[in-house]
């Protein structure tokens, strides 16, 4: 079958002003600011090919006002990037498709200029612009800045640091927002707490993140990972629809037994989503081994092109959801993995 563009598609009228995306078969509709997204599949959109990333998660900065030991940023990457080098690289790929840029690092709130590149991105493009801060640097005046600009700020949490400010920031301004939060064997007995109380505090979502890496003190095991979906089912019922509870997909199958939004299937790292370093590359995930150098949005393109294959293996770091047995191997106390 031949080629066909998403723009040949007929759409009912209140879908009709969302941005359209082409997958391979199916076509994407998109809101950057409510973040509303609609999936049309069908004989219609046969024959739709992807030609971009549908997203860049942007490590603009690899400076950071933290040293979480688990971080799996390459602490020694150069941070090579101007406000204005950014811009155009994001125009440009704006231009040829992309829906989303998510600005991370590092910490994007330590890069000087970085209110102005999103208001400039709001403004001068169709993108929708996320990024994701651990909140030390969430300013009354630095959230006042970003609100009108931002489609969404999510707020890592860690142990060391005070979380509430920053979403009391965000709530008071009307900042869509939501939590990211490590999943540790540590952290498992707290999980419904940690969630109850976030949702007290009108956030509109948590995700939970697994770990990768290589301390198997950080791993669950097969038993505490089905306790963990246990624990995710009960507070999705309990929360009614108030809050949403999400998974990162590098937990895979270990969460099969919690209801999903989609159905299963394979780790878009390197294919809808890509990401771009601070010292300039381009890599699957950032906890990926491979990477590739690009000069612009066009080579960039190029590599996500070209290196298709490359960038969907397996990283090497354990708790990657493509290698068998998420790579964990001997790491771990004696480990069964759910099937």
């Amino acid at each position: 079958m031949s080629e066909r563009a998403e723009d040949d598609i007929e759409l009912p009228a209140a879908l009709s002003s969302m941005r359209r995306f082409a997958l391979d078969d199916a076509l994407l509709l998109f809101d950057r600011r409510t973040g509303l997204t609609a999936l049309c599949d069908g004989p219609e959109t046969l024959g739709l090919r992807m030609r971009a990333p549908r997203a860049v998660q942007f490590a603009i900065t690899n400076a950071c006002n933290l040293a979480c030991t688990f971080c799996s940023r390459d602490a020694t990457a150069a941070s090579g990037w101007s406000a204005d080098e950014a811009f155009a690289l994001l125009r440009d790929l704006d231009e040829r498709g992309t829906l989303e840029v998510a600005f991370g690092g590092g910490e994007p709130l330590a890069f000087k200029g970085f209110s102005a590149l999103v208001r400039r991105l709001s403004e001068e493009t169709s993108l929708a612009v996320s990024l994701t801060t651990n909140g030390a640097l969430l300013t009354d005046a630095m959230a006042g800045a970003l609100a009108p600009f931002v489609g969404q700020i999510r707020v890592s949490v860690y142990d060391d640091v005070d979380h509430r400010p920053a979403l009391s920031r965000l709530a008071a301004r009307r900042v869509r927002h939501g939590v990211n939060w490590l999943v540790t064997p540590e952290r498992l007995a707290s999980v419904e707490a940690f969630v109850l109380d976030l949702a007290g505090r009108g956030c509109r979502d948590v995700l939970l993140l697994s770990y990768n890496g290589r301390d198997p003190a950080m791993h669950l095991s097969g038993a505490e990972s089905e306790a963990l979906a246990g624990r995710v089912r009960a507070l999705s019922r309990a929360l009614g629809g108030r809050m949403t509870v999400k998974l990162d997909v590098c937990w895979g199958e270990r969460m099969e037994a919690v209801p999903q939004l989609f159905e299963a299937r394979a780790c878009p790292a390197g294919r809808e989503f890509v990401v771009v370093t601070s010292d300039r590359r381009v890599s699957p995930c950032s906890f990926h081994h491979r990477s590739f150098p690009f000069a612009d949005a066009d080579e960039l393109l190029r590599v996500w092109r070209e290196q298709r294959e490359a960038l969907a293996t397996p990283a090497e770091q354990p708790g990657c959801a493509r290698s068998p047995g998420f790579g964990l191997g001997g790491l771990l106390r004696p480990l069964t993995l759910l099937r």
